[in-house]
């Protein structure tokens, strides 16, 4: 019989009831009746003090022989419970208490057997609450998705086994990981794109406090209808430099861009700034609705510079004046702050003019975002180059705090391998993960963006590093007659070549291997991309990003 067939009726199915201990009573000179088990919530009832109850609580006793029912009396603070009437003779007695009780409030549960008297204190304890989420789970660029479920109890669970047959979820389940006695996981697979499903935990769940869940908990999601472009209502946020080739670029795909930001400015010791500003992409940029937030860079990208002003109050609070003013001028949406080198020990210095510089443009109206470089698990405590590029590049920002003032942090999750690491994957999909896993820990999801990179990296036989264009990628390719080779675990292209008689390993993203990293801004609720840079993309790029107007 099921707990929950217990709840809210009373239940007659075969005897007399008696209190807590094992209590005895003589019907007759040659018969000794005992209690042999009493339970409250099929929890037996302790021999001293408190027993602990459901809001409705389930009493059953069992007597070590039959007595006929009309002997007890059974009463919950004084008030009767009615007990079945006749001449049967009963061996065992469940009963429901009709009337919810308040979780906290204490109880008396009174039984008369003849002469005998038993009495039960309880308690009241909450029901065992659960809450279920799902999301979108390891996305492939693929027709069906994975999903993660996920529920929480508020106690642990006495019955994992049953808690799990409990435990619906849409698609093929891959099994059950419990990572701690209040919390289970289970994957689904197979869920196609564009469906609308859902998850449920039902009631009946026992903890090992004795309660159980009590109504059926569900949650739903809509699975994308595609995840290997950029939905409208995703942000397109692109970075511009003063080239030819980023200036055709810009040119032809203003209507597919959300955001621009040119690398106009820096910021000099003093908190002065100093442009490079070119009108005609305003106006351009302006005619075609697309939003201007131009980067603001510390100048040199030198360490020194960003201290100055970091470190002198005076200096933040002009410097944010400043970037007011110019964009008020010239019709700027707002900045992205870029300041980059900043020393691991400026870091609160960095978090508080990012504070000073949203506070200023947000009430102007203005946005402010900031570009970060993400970290893994394990940078701070880690040794030599790693430890000491956390010390000079990564270390610097606080992103909880600084999601917190700026409108979202634009996560450059790219040169994963650079001048410092030798020859890799420019933005492999499994590091771009773990940087997102760790570095978005305490930050909203939609209040970041995912860094994508549209150039190459090749390292010659000396570690000599050089990027450029996906053009300029594929020229290589083909005067020294290499064939471009796809890295299924990195989800990158990446060619070996020889040319003058030196050997190169060059790694870049193409729009096929992009469309692959795309799936990560569903999974993980990002507010869109940020590409650097514009004029470094192959022409397939543009068909990730349909037109946003």
């Amino acid at each position: 019989m099921s707990l929950r067939s217990h709840l809210g009726a009373f239940l007659i199915l075969s005897a007399a009831l008696s209190g807590a201990g094992a209590g005895i009573l003589m019907v007759s000179p040659s018969q000794r009746i005992e209690v042999s088990t009493l339970e409250i919530d099929g929890h037996p009832v302790p021999s001293a003090g408190q027993a602990l109850a459901s809001s409705r609580p389930r009493v059953m006793a069992t007597l070590s022989h039959p007595i006929p029912s009309g002997l007890w009396s059974v009463a919950v603070d004084g008030r009767r419970l009615p007990i079945p009437s006749g001449d049967r003779s009963l061996g065992r007695l469940a009963i429901a208490v009709p009337d919810a009780f308040q979780p906290g409030s204490r109880h008396l549960l009174e039984i008369a057997a003849g002469p005998a008297r038993r009495r039960a204190p309880f308690t009241v304890i909450r029901p065992l609450e659960a809450a279920i989420s799902t999301r979108l789970h390891d996305l492939q660029a693929a027709a069906t998705v994975n999903l993660l479920t996920t529920v929480q109890f508020s106690r642990p669970v006495k019955d994992r086994v049953l808690a799990e047959d409990l435990i619906e979820v849409p698609g093929e389940a891959s099994g059950f990981r419990w990572v701690d006695p209040r919390t289970v996981q289970v994957t689904s697979s197979g869920i196609p794109l564009g469906a609308h499903v859902s998850a449920s935990v039902d009631d009946g769940i026992l903890d090992v406090a004795g309660s159980w869940t009590t109504v059926t908990r569900t949650a739903e999601i809509t699975v994308p209808a595609q995840i290997t472009q950029l939905a409208p209502g995703r942000l397109a946020n692109l970075y511009y430099v003063n080239t030819p080739d980023a200036h055709a670029a810009l040119f032809a795909h203003l209507d597919q861009i959300d955001m621009l930001s040119p690398n106009w400015y820096v910021a000099n010791a003093d908190g002065s700034l100093t442009a490079s500003a070119y009108q005609d992409v305003i106006d351009a940029a302006h005619a075609h609705r697309v939003q201007i937030v131009p980067l603001i860079q510390n100048a040199g990208v030198d360490p020194n510079v960003a201290h100055a002003i970091l470190a002198d109050p005076a200096r933040r609070l002009g410097f944010a004046a400043r970037l007011v003013q110019e964009a008020k001028t010239y019709g700027y949406a707002g900045f992205q702050l870029d300041f980059e080198q900043v020393r691991w020990t400026d870091r609160d210095l960095l978090t508080a003019l990012v504070q000073d510089s949203a506070a200023a443009l947000h009430a102007a109206g203005l946005s402010l975002s900031v570009a970060v470089i993400p970290r893994l698990d394990g940078d701070a405590t880690s040794t030599g180059d790693r430890l000491d590029y956390y010390h000079t590049w990564s270390g610097a920002y606080d992103f909880p705090a600084l999601a917190r003032a700026a409108d979202f942090l634009a996560f450059m999750t790219y040169d994963e391998h650079n001048g410092l690491t030798g020859p890799g994957s420019v933005a492999g999909r499994p590091w771009m993960r773990q940087a997102l896993d760790y570095s978005l820990q305490g930050v909203p999801p939609g209040k970041a963006t995912l860094g994508v990179p549209t150039y190459y990296h090749d390292w010659d036989r000396a570690g000599n590093l050089s990027s450029s264009s996906i053009d300029d990628a594929m020229t290589l390719a083909a005067e020294s007659g290499a064939t471009p080779v796809f890295d299924p675990v990195e989800d990158e292209m990446h060619l070996s070549y020889t040319l003058y008689g030196v050997h190169h390993e060059l790694w870049y993203e193409s729009g096929d291997t992009i469309s692959r990293k795309l799936p990560l801004i569903y999974e993980y609720g990002l507010r869109g991309i940020s590409v650097w840079r514009l004029g470094f993309e192959d022409s397939s790029f543009w068909n990730l990003i349909p037109a946003r107007r």
